[in-house]
């Protein structure tokens, strides 16, 4: 298929938090703005190498994650018995407390409970071969809570099992 034509908008897509169990259970966020955001930085930082002032040589450096963030309404702080919460899901707690982190096989290993955050943009309803999806790994997340009309997290995260990426063929 063709490069697609149509340009992707904040009600194509959607956010889904991942553990790392066989079957993952996931938790698809509700009740959030659409400002899923993320930066992939070039895998290694540079090393700078001047002479007197002047490029010498640039090296490949430390290698570099991936960060990002995303807002959600505030509903609830936990919820043990039915269907958890934010929070519980990133934390491992609540009606979540049973979820496997992500970061606790393969390589890197990360001592950090992490999970899996996986954002696709509805393509197939446009014509394209297949929805596009970004699913980000072994990511260590921050959550910010602030009161307001509504009250919302501000979910921040830094992965480090890097990204996969799909789309039409």
């Amino acid at each position: 298929m063709a490069y697609s034509t149509v340009p992707k908008t904040k009600r194509d897509g959607v956010i889904q938090l991942r553990d790392g169990t066989g079957s993952p259970v996931t938790l698809d966020i509700a009740y959030e703005e659409g400002n899923f955001t993320f930066s992939q930085p070039q895998k290694y930082s540079e090393l700078v190498i001047l002479d007197r002032g002047n490029f010498s040589t640039v090296r490949k450096q430390d290698e570099q994650a991936i960060t990002g963030s995303f807002s959600a309404y505030f509903r609830q702080f936990t919820d043990a018995s039915e269907a958890g919460s934010l929070r519980d899901f990133i934390l491992g707690a609540g009606n979540y407390s049973a979820n496997v982190s992500t970061g606790s096989t393969g390589t890197p290993y990360v001592e950090h409970f992490c999970i899996d955050i996986k954002y696709t943009a509805e393509g197939t309803d446009f014509g394209d071969d297949a929805d596009h999806t970004v699913t980000l790994s072994k990511c260590v997340c921050n959550l910010d809570f602030s009161e307001g009309d509504p009250s919302a997290f501000s979910l921040s995260f830094t992965c480090y099992g890097g990204a996969t990426v799909t789309g039409p063929a």
